[in-house]
This record gives C-alpha cells, sequence and structure tokens, in this order.
C-alpha cells in the first residue's frame, strides 16, 4: 500500500533536529503531531504514543521504537494482529549541505484494514505530517534545543 511521504529542507545542522527528534520528553512542547511519548527510549521496547491527527480527537497507541541508521527513526504498531493491521510511521534525516538538511516522514498503513484506514485518514494524515514539518522548521532553525528544557 502506498505510504504517506513528505519530505522538508531546513536549514539548520543535523545534531539539532536529531535532537528533537529523539528526545521525547521535548515533544509536548514542540510536536504537534506527536504531543506525548512515553517509554524506556529503547530501540525494540514499547512506547505509549498519544497521536493528535488534525480533526480527529487524539488517540493512545503502542508503538515499538526502531532506530534506522544514522538520523532515522521508526514507530511500529500493530492493531488486532499483523494480517488485519499495522501502521508504521518513520522520520530520516539527510544532510544536504553543511547547515542544510532534508526531512523525509513516511507513514504506511498494512493488512487487511489498511486502505480503509488510508482512505479514512488520508487527509488528516497528510494535514498532521504538514504540520510536524512546520514545527520541525519552526523549532529546528531556531536557538539552541537546550533552551526548550527552561
Amino acid at each position: 500500500m502506498k505510504p504517506f511521504h513528505t519530505e522538508t529542507v531546513l536549514q539548520t545542522t543535523r545534531d539539532r533536529v536529531w535532537e528533537l527528534l529523539s528526545d521525547f520528553s521535548l515533544y509536548p512542547q514542540w510536536n504537534p503531531l506527536f504531543p506525548k511519548l512515553a517509554g524506556p527510549g529503547t530501540v525494540g521496547s514499547s512506547h505509549e504514543m498519544v497521536v493528535h491527527l488534525p480533526g480527529i480527537d487524539p488517540f493512545t497507541v503502542q508503538a515499538t521504537l526502531d532506530v534506522k541508521g544514522e538520523g532515522g527513526l521508526s514507530w511500529h504498531s500493530v492493531f488486532l494482529g499483523r494480517p488485519v493491521l499495522t501502521w508504521t510511521f518513520s522520520s530520516r534525516i539527510r544532510v544536504v549541505a553543511p547547515e542544510s538538511l532534508e526531512v523525509r516522514l513516511d507513514s504506511e498503513f498494512r493488512g487487511v484494514l489498511a486502505p480503509l484506514f488510508r482512505f479514512a485518514l488520508a487527509r488528516s494524515m497528510e494535514e498532521g505530517m504538514e504540520q510536524l514539518n512546520q514545527a520541525l522548521r519552526r523549532w529546528g532553525e531556531k536557538g539552541n534545543v537546550r533552551c526548550m528544557r527552561c
């Protein structure tokens, strides 16, 4: 099934954006799509993730964290068993020049119910991913991430 996909170019460093994406305690301050993420922060472990898609009440999913090389995070959730519905959300950072990088976001549903979920959530998912791109630009291109902890 075709994933939802966005790319945005930011004028900042890889380390700055990686810190935003990998420090889950900062999510409530800047991340409109995943305003809460609780868990141990280790690869392969389960995390409680609140998803807030535009036009839909926030809902909670259990998601497993995977790190995809340098600059990539992936979340995987299984609903009602693998053959029925799974959801994967990933972000990847690619440096395109000094102080310039591309962030790619992908969201994909798989399983028997995937076409229904893709259809039902298409507009909200696309808007939510665009809001996440805007938040990455807003927070990624300005000052030090540590200031968010103040």
